[in-house]
């Protein structure tokens, strides 16, 4: 290509203004394009990134104990390519309970307890049964069992229940894939809850292979001491409001009800109604999610798309789920999408586009990101905000 120089006079001088106009026009139409988004959600949706008096109160807490590890200074970049160098450099760990002691507390924070169930924002493990530790080496979800998950800030789990050999199992669409003991996972769950009585645990089980009932699957709960005696029930009037987290936990009163169940294809659970006296809710009766098939990253960015409902209720629901994983499971596109920029990005793009507060933010690799962070500084913003209404 021809370069200009003194000989070429006024013509290069249009050439260069020219490419300068073309390139400022461009800059302008994306920010045409893309700061409305977020302007908007500004205004009606609390944002998922703290304040600076929010951060500055999570540094003051004693160093944190437990993973995931984030970055404890967050940078203002609006990009959402995530951040692949998981764990942070200064090897500093993300302490998501972080209440007084003797203090009220609800899911790590003394301000949540004034939030409703359905105001909550829940890191959520998508097929928490398939973990390399445990239970497949091959299409494994997450390297680590949802045990750790628990300690780590995830206060919501997807299961998958399956009939393997006549017997109710965890598996991921086959038995020999993502296989759990139904009964050993319960009574990880209990040994978390008799551990942190501040803390609300939301299950959320898919019936998959074989054809499973919601009845198989409680008859194992009644055998788990104290799982079903946690477990919430939902009046039966459909206009009763989800309870507050303090009436969930109970501080020091009797009859705490710190489980939540929802469920989705269980053939017993068709009528809404059905499954509900159990404690066992129709999550998609309550709840409207994204799609959860896709096969890139690229997929997830065009929120338009992959922010919109394409299941449960598109108007009333009380719930919003976003999945925020690549189908087949992808440890370096986790990496990605679970790290602060891009989740926090998502979760603004996915409420200003659908009208809801996101509550299920499903992830594969829970080990990677910082989604319990997220989830916390979302869950502070709305209950400050609330406070001062």
């Amino acid at each position: 290509m021809a370069s200009c120089n003194s000989s070429r006079g006024p013509f290069c001088t249009w050439m260069v203004a020219g490419s300068f106009l073309v390139v400022f026009l461009a800059v302008m139409i994306m920010a045409l394009v893309f700061s409305p988004i977020d302007q908007g959600v500004a205004k009606v949706i609390p944002n998922f990134e703290p304040n600076e008096e929010q951060r500055a109160w999570i540094l003051k807490r004693d160093t944190p104990t437990a993973s995931p590890t984030v970055p404890l200074e967050i940078d203002g970049d609006d990009g959402d390519e995530g951040d692949t160098k998981l764990p942070s450099s200064s090897g500093q760990q993300y302490k998501f309970i972080q209440c007084d002691e003797g203090g009220e507390c609800c899911n790590g924070n003394a301000l949540n307890c004034n939030l409703r169930l359905n105001e909550m924002s829940f890191a959520t493990v998508h097929n928490a049964n398939s973990a390399k530790e445990s239970s497949s080496a091959l299409g494994y979800n997450h390297l680590f069992d949802l045990d750790g998950a628990l300690v780590a800030g995830y206060r919501a789990i997807n299961l998958d229940v399956c009939r393997c050999d006549g017997k109710i199992r965890f598996c991921h669409n086959f038995c020999d894939f993502g296989s759990r003991d139904v009964t050993q996972v319960l009574l990880e769950i209990m040994k978390f809850l008799m551990n942190n009585v501040s803390e609300v645990v939301v299950l959320i089980f898919q019936f998959s292979t074989g054809n499973p009932t919601a009845e198989e699957l409680y008859e194992v709960m009644q055998d788990v001491d104290g799982f079903t005696e946690l477990m919430y029930v939902r009046p039966a009037d459909p206009s009763v409001e989800w309870p507050l987290m303090r009436d969930l936990v109970k501080k020091g009163q009797p009859d705490p009800k710190r489980i939540v169940v929802f469920q989705y294809n269980g053939q017993d659970c068709a009528v809404a109604s059905a499954c509900a006296p159990l404690g066992i809710n129709n999550y998609f009766s309550y709840t409207a999610e994204t799609n959860f098939d896709f096969g890139s990253i690229e997929d997830m960015r065009n929120v338009e798309e992959s922010c919109k409902i394409t299941r449960g209720p598109k108007e009333g629901a009380a719930f919003y789920g976003v999945n925020t994983f690549v189908t087949p499971p992808d440890e370096d596109a986790a990496a990605i999408v679970n790290a602060l920029s891009f989740i926090r990005r998502r979760l603004n793009r996915c409420a200003a586009v659908v009208g809801l507060i996101p509550n299920f933010i499903f992830v594969d690799f829970w080990s990677l990101g910082d989604v319990p962070f997220i989830s916390q500084a979302r869950n502070v913003a709305l209950a400050e905000s609330k406070k001062r209404q």
